[in-house]
């Protein structure tokens, strides 16, 4: 099944919890996904975020706080 991000942003925005990985979404796309889940309150866990910096780590957090988990595991 393939899903748009406009599909991932309406269901975050609903209230639904998302497992992303990051490698596959741009930042920008991310950043969508995180106001909307901060509007529906919905929990957001990041994978495969190496791409990623810390700074825009933050940036993430602080659109939603404490609903964007970061996975550092491998």
């Amino acid at each position: 099944m393939i899903i748009t991000t406009e599909q991932l942003k309406q269901i975050a925005g609903a209230g639904g919890g998302l497992v992303l990985d990051a490698s596959t979404l741009t930042f920008n796309q991310i950043k969508d996904i995180s106001s909307a889940a901060n509007s529906g309150k919905a929990v957001i866990t990041l994978k495969n975020f190496s791409g990623l910096t810390a700074v825009q780590l933050n940036e993430l957090a602080a659109l939603a706080p404490g609903l964007i988990s970061f996975d550092f595991t491998s």
